[in-house]
């Protein structure tokens, strides 16, 4: 079996190959506090990004204000649990290489300061 390298955003499993993405328009509309924007100096173009790195891209706000918004941006780092992603198939098909095998890919993180715990009943 080849070993595939992924990383924090994406899963690999099957066929379908799924990413993370985050619409940084989310962001700003659930005024996460992670969210910072600057202004370059020569252009006088404003930009947006994370100081999580949950997205590395800095995206012109400009764009991302706009009807219909930017879209998203692959997630590159951990996501928090307040973090409003999608998941989207690069590959759609049918059979069972196709089905999911990690449905966790699909939650929000429950690791770092911010986690939430999940009631388990395996931990009563």
């Amino acid at each position: 079996m080849t070993a595939t390298r992924t990383e924090v955003g994406e899963c690999r499993q099957c066929r379908s190959f799924c990413d993370k993405m985050i619409e940084p328009r989310g962001c700003i509309e659930l005024g996460c506090r992670f969210v910072y924007s600057y202004v370059d100096r020569l252009t006088g173009t404003q930009y947006v990004g994370c100081m999580q790195e949950v997205y590395g891209a800095e995206v012109e706000l400009e764009a991302v204000q706009q009807p219909g918004g930017f879209g998203g941006v692959k997630m590159t780092g951990t996501p928090l649990p307040h973090c409003p992603f999608s998941v989207e198939q690069a590959y759609e098909g049918s059979g069972e290489s196709y089905g999911c095998v990690n449905r966790r890919f699909f939650d929000c993180t429950e690791q770092g300061f911010e986690g939430l715990r999940a009631f388990d009943l395996r931990d009563l």
